[in-house]
């Protein structure tokens, strides 16, 4: 049994004779009356009556036409189904995205902007600092991720920039340092400060630490925090400053503030970062609707 047998079968129903159907297949009578004995002994059971006036269905007959239907209707289906995952038009995008960057505008927007375009892609958003979401990608764990400082020496990573962030320092509302902001990262020596475990996203934290030591800034860490939201929890609390991305003051608490330092000037370049040998079209969908954002289109 194949699906031309199938086919054959229903154009027989449809069409309500042996020769009518073979015309509008179009295929040889006696072949196509052969191709229903085949089928007949493959079911193994009479599934057409046979007169001079046409064919009708047999109880067997009856029942396989009902099944055959809906069988041909999922194969139909599934081929359109297939059709659109190639296309990038349906299934799963697994994408990893930064703690803090889940209600930042221009983030929310392009994943609307891409549900917009492609409803039928499911989208699941795994949130991982820029290190672990690097890590993912390697072991095909994600399919892309939106991050800070991806390794430049990479070649089986692809990039394409989103925005860049600016670095500010963080403080309570109503603490010395909110009431009188610091111009540069050297007064911050010897205040209690929060900072992050370096193995959380080494090249992040690597590339903060030159731009203090340039600025002659040694930070005096009282409290670690996993990520930019537990730190800006921390320094809600009153436990210390840190100095975060600006656009994480889009999620903050209440009571913090935060200012910008003259040379704390660091570009923070935000990154759709995906694999090179990348199979999943949808993947590439993502990227499309990151360029024409990009273009105004």
């Amino acid at each position: 049994m194949d699906f031309k047998q199938l086919r054959y079968f229903m154009a027989v129903v449809e069409e309500g004779t042996i020769s009518a159907a073979a015309a509008s297949l179009p295929l040889a009578q006696p072949a196509l009356t052969r191709q229903l004995q085949l089928l007949e002994e493959s079911v193994g059971a009479p599934l057409l009556r046979r007169s001079r006036r046409g064919v009708t269905l047999t109880a067997a007959g009856e029942a396989f036409h009902r099944d055959v239907g809906r069988l041909l209707s999922q194969f139909e289906q599934a081929k359109c189904n297939a059709r659109r995952v190639s296309e990038g038009q349906m299934g799963q995008l697994r994408l990893g995205v930064t703690v803090m960057h889940l209600w930042v505008p221009r983030i929310t927007q392009l994943l609307n902007d891409f549900r917009h375009q492609y409803p039928a892609v499911t989208l699941k958003v795994v949130s991982l600092l820029s290190g672990p979401q690097i890590e993912a990608l390697r072991h095909d764990q994600l399919d892309a991720g939106i991050l800070f400082f991806p390794p430049e020496d990479d070649p089986g990573l692809c990039y394409h920039p989103l925005y860049e962030d600016r670095l500010v320092l963080v403080a309570r509302a109503g603490s010395r340092l909110a009431q009188h902001p610091p111009r540069r990262l050297a007064a911050l020596n010897g205040e209690d400060f929060i900072w992050f475990d370096r193995s959380a996203t080494p090249t992040y934290h690597d590339r903060l630490i030159h731009a203090f030591q340039r600025a002659g800034f040694t930070p005096h860490v009282v409290q670690e925090g996993t990520d930019n939201a537990t730190m800006l929890c921390l320094v809600a609390a009153g436990m210390g400053c840190t100095i975060l991305p600006e656009m994480t003051m889009a999620g903050a608490p209440a009571g913090v503030v935060s200012h910008p330092l003259e040379d704390l000037d660091m570009a923070l370049p935000l990154t759709l970062v995906w694999r090179r040998d990348a199979s999943l079209p949808a993947v590439h969908r993502l990227i499309d609707v990151a360029e024409s954002r990009e273009l105004g289109l």
